[in-house]
């Protein structure tokens, strides 16, 4: 669903008890699968809510941003059929693709992900990324 700049997201991804999702592509192609974590593991229920913004109508062309939030629940271990601790992760994306000027093939973004396990063992995992592309032709 989209207003003006605006873009709003919602996903749900299911996975059967007997074994995690397979990814023989290298990667799991998942409407879930987000900076960190897939969640496609043995009988997860994954359910993913975003929101995106472009400030191009605020006079900041090229500047864009997104959070995301997926909550992951009900997986098990496929071998033993035990719980396996649930877990949520927030993403957080601002970029910059200046279309003109002097920085117009330069191509900035920052990306920071948090990864929350509960129900046992509570841990955090912390994913920062700073990413600089730069476009230019060979020939």
């Amino acid at each position: 669903m989209s207003y003006g700049g605006a873009l709003f997201s919602l996903a749900f991804t299911t996975a059967s008890s007997g074994a995690d999702l397979q990814n023989p592509w290298s990667s799991y192609p998942g409407y879930t699968s987000v900076q960190v974590q897939d969640f496609n593991r043995a009988n997860e229920k994954a359910f993913l809510v975003k929101a995106a913004y472009d400030f191009t109508p605020l006079g900041l062309e090229g500047v864009t941003t997104y959070a995301l939030f997926v909550h992951g629940s009900n997986r098990i271990n496929p071998s033993t059929g035990q719980d396996v601790s649930n877990e949520n992760e927030l993403d957080l994306d601002l970029q910059w693709k200046p279309k003109s000027g002097f920085f117009k093939n330069f191509w900035p973004r920052l990306r920071y992900a948090v990864v929350h396990e509960y129900e046992g063992q509570e841990r955090y995992m912390h994913d920062f990324r700073i990413i600089m592309n730069y476009d230019f032709s060979l020939l």
